[in-house]
C-alpha cells in the first residue's frame, strides 16, 4: 500500500498539523502507530463528542491508535520499544515536554541511533516565543504571510482558516520528516528536526517575497499583479450573487478572455497604462454581472481563458473535474479529501476509517513486536486502555 510502504512512524498524538502531516504519510503507505493520551484528545470544536466527530476526524485516518499513559514508567518503556523499531518519530508538544516524560532526543536516539526526530511547534524549538502559545492565525501573522490578505487598509483583512498549520506546518513536516529518513537510510546517522510554523509560513510565499525584493510587488495588498490588482486575476460576483475566479495572466489568455467577455475591440485593454487599471475592472466586473456563476463557467469550460467557478466546499465533491479524478472518496458515509498525490505503480489509498483510527487498539502492538503476554500485562497495569 502506497509508495512509503516500509517506512515505520511513532505518532505521538495532537491537534492540528501534526496529525495532517501524519496523514499525509499515512495515505502513501507508512505505517505509523499513533499514541494518544489516556481519555483521548477533545472534539476541536465545543459542539462535538470525541466519539461523535470520530467518523469526521479525516486527519486520523490509516493508522491504528493506542491510548497508553506516557506518565507511567511502564508507558515510558512501551514508548521507548516501539521508537526503537521506528524510521521516525513525531510529536507536536511544546519544548521541553517530551524530555519531562523522558522521551526527550536524547532518550530516543540511544535507543535508535537512525531515528528522525520531527518536532512539530508554531513557533519552533527556540526563540523568545518558543514556549508561548499560539494557534494558526498568530503564526501566519508573524511570518509575514497574513499581510498579503489585506487589501483594505481601513478594514482586517479576511482570514485565510488554517494555511499556517496545514501548510506552513503538516505539510513541511511531512517533507521534512522523509528528507530526515533518507538522510538516516544513506549514512546511519538519525537526528532532530525542528518544524515551526511559522518558518513554513514564510516559505509558502517565497516566490511573492523574491518579486517583492525585485521590486516586482511595489504596492499594498491587494493592488498587485496576481492579488486582484489586474482585471485579468481577479475575483468577479455575477448575476446570481455567486463568485468567479480569473487568472488570465499571460496575454494569449487574456485574448480568450476579453473575447469571451466581449470585451476584444474596446480600446481601454489596448494598453497597461496603470491610470486606466481601474477603469477597466469595472469594465469586466459589470459583463460578469450580466450572467450567472455557472453560466460562466460553461461559457469557459471549453476554452484557456482561465475562468473557473469559486465553489463551496460540498460544491466541489461534485464537479466534473473532481468526479473524473475521484478526487473525493466516501468512507462510512463521509465524502472526504482522497490520497494525494497520484502513484501510478503503488497508490495510495483510505485502509483505516477515520472512526476506526479514532478508536484506541492495544492490538496494533502486536505488529511492532509486542507479544499478547506483554499486550494483557499494559492493560492489567492500567498503561494501555
Amino acid at each position: 500500500m502506497g509508495p512509503l510502504a516500509d517506512v515505520r512512524i511513532v505518532e505521538f498524538t495532537g491537534l492540528g498539523p501534526a496529525p495532517f502531516g501524519a496523514m499525509l504519510l499515512a495515505d502513501l503507505g507508512a505505517e505509523i502507530i499513533r499514541l494518544d493520551r489516556p481519555g483521548g484528545y477533545p472534539a476541536p470544536h465545543p459542539s462535538l463528542s470525541f466519539e461523535e466527530f470520530g467518523r469526521y476526524a479525516f486527519y486520523n485516518r490509516n493508522r491504528r491508535t493506542v491510548r497508553l499513559d506516557l506518565k507511567a514508567d511502564e508507558g515510558r518503556k512501551a514508548a521507548l520499544r516501539l521508537i526503537k523499531y521506528a524510521d521516525a518519530l513525531i510529536e507536536p508538544f511544546r519544548p521541553g515536554v517530551m524530555e519531562k516524560l523522558g522521551l526527550g532526543p536524547t532518550e530516543c536516539l540511544a535507543v535508535n541511533p537512525r531515528l528522525l526526530y520531527a518536532r512539530m511547534t508554531g513557533w519552533g524549538q527556540s526563540g523568545p516565543l518558543a514556549r508561548t502559545a499560539g494557534h494558526d492565525l498568530n503564526y501566519i501573522g508573524l511570518s509575514g504571510a497574513l499581510g498579503l490578505f489585506n487589501p483594505d487598509p481601513d478594514r482586517v483583512p479576511g482570514i485565510p482558516p488554517l494555511i499556517g498549520d496545514m501548510g506552513g506546518g503538516g505539510l513541511f513536516m511531512a517533507f521534512g520528516l522523509l528528507a530526515g529518513v533518507i538522510s538516516a537510510r544513506s549514512t546511519g546517522k538519525g537526528q532532530v528536526m525542528d518544524a515551526a510554523i511559522v518558518d513554513g509560513s514564510a516559505a509558502l510565499y517565497a516566490t511573492i517575497k523574491s518579486l517583492h525584493k525585485a521590486g516586482a510587488w511595489p504596492n499594498a495588498a491587494g493592488r498587485n499583479t496576481i492579488d486582484g490588482g489586474r482585471y485579468f486575476y481577479r475575483v468577479y460576483r455575477c448575476k446570481d450573487a455567486r463568485l468567479v475566479g480569473v487568472g488570465a495572466i499571460e496575454p494569449a489568455f487574456r485574448a480568450v478572455l476579453l473575447d469571451r467577455l466581449g470585451l476584444a475591440g474596446d480600446p481601454v485593454f489596448a494598453n497597461d497604462d496603470e491610470g486606466t487599471e481601474v477603469e477597466r475592472c469595472t469594465k469586466v466586473a459589470r459583463v460578469f454581472a450580466e450572467r450567472t456563476r455557472d453560466e460562466w463557467a460553461a461559457l469557459f469550460a471549453p476554452t484557456d481563458g482561465c475562468v473557473a467557478p469559486v465553489l463551496s466546499m460540498d460544491e466541489a465533491e461534485t464537479h466534473p473535474q473532481a468526479l473524473a479524478r475521484n478526487a473525493f472518496a466516501e468512507v462510512d458515509g463521509v465524502s472526504q479529501p482522497a490520497p494525494a498525490p497520484r502513484f501510478s505503480v503503488t497508490p495510495g489509498e483510505i485502509a483505516i476509517s477515520p472512526q476506526q483510527a479514532s478508536r484506541s487498539d492495544p492490538q496494533a502492538l502486536a505488529a511492532w513486536g509486542f507479544s499478547a503476554d506483554d499486550i494483557d500485562a499494559l492493560r492489567t497495569a492500567g498503561v494501555v486502555s
